[in-house]
């Protein structure tokens, strides 16, 4: 066991959730200290899924050079939705993905123009269209946090049991856009969790991890 992981600088999202639970008195004694046989198992996994991010992004960008103008609109829709879904996948991913990020957003964008041209005679299909994406840059903004991204993800790096403290190991910043994941009804039981969570705890736990202004500040993000 070791003190004195060195972290990457810019991790995915196994290695960051290793990160997330070292030295972290919120999480299981056997979590909280690390190996770096399970830092380079962590960053490996990061690794196979940004080679697959790779292969992915080169075969849709292909995809897209490839398009003839006259292309029909369910095609565009099948494009749009793989920029999409590369684009939350790369929030989530090792290192920096700027660069692939804007080129995903651009394509993003003529891709949206071309569906648009399509509905210009319909209002209402028009107005559909603007409002989803109204809501597309909300989501792509939330995406911003970490451990937004790691959370719709859909997999098991942060499980059931870790949901909460990993909820009360964020900034006071973080916190509204990781409630705006779930419903009020599952904010009220995420609430119920961390108070039954954080019950128990010794106060010096208590003091050092700030849980219980993270359940205070998540008490008054739900009444607002």
């Amino acid at each position: 066991m070791t003190s004195s992981i060195k972290f990457s600088v810019q991790p995915g999202a196994y290695e960051r959730h290793l990160q997330r639970k070292h030295n972290n008195p919120l999480f299981r004694d056997s979590d909280q200290y690390l190996l770096d046989k399970e830092v380079e198992q962590a960053r490996e996994k990061d690794q196979q899924d940004l080679r697959a991010f790779f292969d992915a992004f080169q075969e849709t960008v292909q995809e897209a050079v490839e398009l003839s103008e006259s292309v029909e609109s369910d095609v565009l829709l099948d494009l749009k939705e793989k920029l999409e879904r590369l684009y939350v996948q790369s929030t989530s991913l090792a290192g920096d993905l700027g660069q692939h990020q804007e080129a995903l957003l651009k394509l993003l964008a003529v891709s949206m123009a071309g569906i648009q041209k399509g509905a210009e005679q319909d209002p209402a299909a028009l107005k559909k269209i603007q409002d989803e994406l109204t809501a597309r840059d909300v989501f792509f903004d939330l995406l911003k946090t970490p451990l937004v991204a790691v959370l719709l993800r859909g997999d098991d790096i942060i499980h059931e049991s870790e949901l909460i403290p990993s909820i009360l190991s964020e900034s006071a910043d973080s916190l509204p856009q990781i409630l705006e994941l779930f419903d009020p009804e599952q904010q009220q039981h995420l609430i119920d969790l961390a108070k039954e969570f954080i019950e128990p705890l010794d106060n010096d736990i208590k003091q050092s991890s700030q849980c219980e202004a993270r359940l205070e500040l998540m008490l008054k993000l739900q009444e607002t």
